[in-house]
């Protein structure tokens, strides 16, 4: 299709370290016919002062600030700012290839899609690794019955038309999807249109620090609050599933992550929630069983298990 304006939206908070990289990704482009909106949320640290250095090497930015009102709220505010018919989304930390718009942009020449996204390589700053999924997990079309199942695409990779994303009514602002609120609206798209995909990893999304557990204990939360969101919207578009289940697998997956970060006591009253949420015996004896058994006790086999998978 022709280069019809993208808007790229980009939250900015206290992203100093990291924004100039993202900007230099974005610009770098073969798809030239975009604008990128910058909204600062507030930061206390210089990033107001880099954003105006940036806009005044490149037209093609916009740059807003606001008083800090979350994640969420500052990509409504960029989606409201938007002259693009299509918006493109990207954190202060990530990084696009330059042929990532390049690829996607002509798969909307299907006018049934309204949200299209691509691989992204993880990079853990902190572990100096990467890592790059595969793409057997990815789905396209209707997708809706598998990404209630598990986030299939991360914010940095995806495009959506803006007539849907208005549509939906675009980001909920609500703190307690903080960390889950793209999959939130993905879920709400996946309602009104189809998704497709390009099977490359045309972006970067970074990890920083090191509390992965932490994070696991806020995002299972976030995402139970998200799925009771989606449960009472998904009525108004006649879709039904097994919510039930869902949430069960959902707090299976965590009480998994648990184990693994040695959070055993966590982990064991994850499995009881997997049962109060639908009955599963296996899962109750589990979870009381991981919770009886002293915690050094399962530090000692975890340890062994390690060592011997490490020969």
């Amino acid at each position: 299709m022709s280069q019809v304006l993208v808007s790229v939206v980009v939250p900015v908070y206290n992203g100093a370290e990291y924004l100039e990289k993202t900007v230099e990704s974005i610009l770098a482009q073969d798809y030239e016919n975009i604008e990128l909106i910058l909204v600062d949320d507030g930061s206390v640290d210089n990033s107001k002062a880099i954003i105006s250095q940036l806009v005044a090497q490149a037209p093609r930015i916009k740059p807003f600030f606001n008083s800090n009102g979350g994640v969420a709220h500052a990509r409504n505010f960029g989606i409201a700012q938007a002259k693009g018919d299509f918006i493109a989304f990207c954190d202060q930390d990530d990084l696009w290839l330059p042929s990532k718009l390049s690829q996607q942009m002509p798969l909307f020449s299907n006018n049934k899609v309204g949200l299209v996204y691509c691989g992204a390589i993880t990079d853990y700053i902190l572990y100096k690794r990467q890592s790059r999924s595969g793409f057997k997990n990815k789905y396209k079309g209707k997708v809706f019955e598998q990404l209630v199942q598990l986030n299939m695409l991360t914010c940095c990779t995806a495009v959506v038309r803006k007539s849907d994303l208005q549509q939906v009514d675009g980001f909920d602002d609500d703190r307690a999807l903080m960390g889950v609120d793209d999959w939130h609206l993905w879920l709400k798209l996946a309602m009104v249109c189809e998704f497709d995909f390009v099977a490359e990893h045309l972006a970067v999304h970074v990890f920083h620090g090191d509390n992965y557990s932490l994070n696991d204990e806020k995002m299972h939360e976030a995402e139970m609050v998200c799925l009771k969101k989606i449960e009472t919207i998904a009525t108004t578009y006649q879709k039904t599933a097994d919510w039930s289940l869902i949430k069960q697998r959902l707090h299976l997956r965590y009480a998994k992550s648990y184990i693994y970060s040695g959070l055993y006591n966590l982990a064991g009253n994850t499995l009881i929630r997997a049962h109060r949420t639908k009955k599963n015996i296996p899962c109750l004896l589990k979870g009381w069983f991981i919770k009886l058994v002293p915690n050094f006790i399962w530090h000692i086999l975890q340890k062994n298990k390690r060592k011997l998978a490490a020969k």
